[in-house]
């Protein structure tokens, strides 16, 4: 049963610092265009034809978004991104949606179907800005969390970590991914199914590069930076206070290139190819702590 919509924040939008997210209770659909008779959400893309769509299986409202991978030439993945398609699809960098606010997290509903278990799903928010100097765009803020299965609409929320405090994005990518280990049924032939409704941003605030806890902080150190072949990762803090601590690096386009359980204060990073990623050290529920890493 769907429940009924309170507020005329929620029912017009995220407004942030007189900013307002577009069709963030996915009401407002379309046809995606040439490359696919999808109907998807306004202002929202699909990677792939046949993996979004429309459900009256709503947390709030008439609709939800129903991500789902596909079979094709193998499995398409069930990814949903902001903004427009950008000309080459994989580069989701180039996607988003103009923002200017600093919000500290992302919140929703959702609900989850695996195919296997293990799998989850997983949302990824990426704040960047355009580089005049560089002609490149960089990463102002990140956050990143795991979606476990969850049988009805459950709240999420995503924790974002500002890699460079004292710049202002220009604009804001969120990618919901329906498997991140792209797991399937072998069995059944199913695939999993992620439910996303009432995207929610918190107001603007004072941010920093890490998250404070009661358990205490933990911060990562890489050495040397930049590094060629591999780099010892130094984390601070007791490690007994918290459960399932791991270190995550992304590539420029939020993509998760490396991830390792941290269960010791030394980490080696190895086997990344060269370039310019991001880092996170933290659990299940929270960051801790940010940073870049180079690979030569």
């Amino acid at each position: 049963m769907k429940k009924i919509l309170i507020g005329l924040l929620m029912m017009t939008g995220i407004s942030l610092s007189a900013q307002t997210f577009p069709n963030a209770g996915f009401e407002s659909w379309s046809v995606a265009g040439s490359y696919s008779s999808d109907t998807l959400p306004s202002q929202w893309w699909s990677m792939y034809c046949n993996t979004t769509h429309q459900s009256s299986d709503a947390y709030q409202g008439d609709y939800a978004t129903r991500i789902q991978g596909y079979f094709s030439c193998g499995i398409a993945q069930g990814i949903m991104v902001n903004g427009q398609k950008p000309a080459n699809y994989y580069n989701i960098i180039e996607s988003g949606t103009p923002f200017t606010a600093k919000p500290v997290s992302i919140s929703g509903f959702y609900k989850y179907t695996d195919a296997e278990p293990g799998d989850s799903a997983e949302v990824t928010v990426i704040l960047k800005k355009y580089n005049t100097a560089t002609q490149r765009r960089d990463t102002v803020g990140l956050g990143t969390a795991a979606l476990a299965a969850a049988g009805g609409y459950t709240s999420f929320t995503v924790s974002i970590n500002y890699l460079l405090p004292a710049e202002t994005p220009d604009s804001i990518i969120i990618m919901f991914n329906s498997s991140k280990y792209n797991l399937v049924n072998t069995s059944t032939w199913t695939l999993p199914n992620l439910y996303i409704d009432r995207i929610a941003l918190s107001q603007s605030a004072s941010v920093a590069g890490i998250t404070e806890d009661p358990a205490g902080l933990f911060q990562a150190t890489v050495y040397p930076n930049p590094f060629s072949g591999s780099a010892t990762v130094s984390v601070e803090g007791d490690l007994s206070k918290v459960s399932g601590l791991r270190l995550d690096v992304f590539d420029a386009s939020g993509r998760k290139v490396w991830s390792g359980n941290v269960d010791q204060n030394t980490v080696i990073l190895s086997e990344i190819a060269k370039g310019n990623y991001m880092y996170t050290l933290g659990s299940k529920d929270k960051q801790f702590s940010a940073g870049k890493i180079i690979v030569q």
